[in-house]
């Protein structure tokens, strides 16, 4: 069981510093402006010249079956369903709950049915 202080203390690397935003192809790219412009400018071409390696959504993730990242719910037909009790959560923990399932639906990894 996940406890409050693991969600809202969850690490998350960033930056180290500041950062400037770069599109590249129509992709929006953070370089850290400690590394100046001219190495900068070094990164961005190798990008360019490279932009087939980066992959921006699951469905771009070629030779992975989906069928290995789709999830079924196998229920037996013989079973009669069941309505569990909605759990009561705190507005805190509801609030990361709420932001996570955003982010997974931005991304294209879960969808309503």
């Amino acid at each position: 069981m996940i406890t409050r202080a693991e969600v809202t203390n969850e690490k998350r690397f960033g930056p180290a510093g500041e950062v400037q935003e770069r599109v590249i192809k129509g992709k929006k790219f953070k370089f850290g402006t400690s590394l100046g412009q001219e190495l900068q400018d070094k990164i961005a071409d190798v990008i360019a010249r490279q932009m087939c390696a980066f992959v921006w959504s699951s469905a771009d993730m070629l030779g992975i079956d989906s069928n290995f990242l789709c999830h079924r719910l196998t229920m037996d037909e013989k079973v009669r369903p069941v309505i569990q009790r909605r759990s009561n959560l705190n507005e805190e923990r509801r609030l990361v709950i709420k932001e996570e399932t955003q982010k997974l639906l931005k991304a294209g990894h879960i969808s309503k049915i």
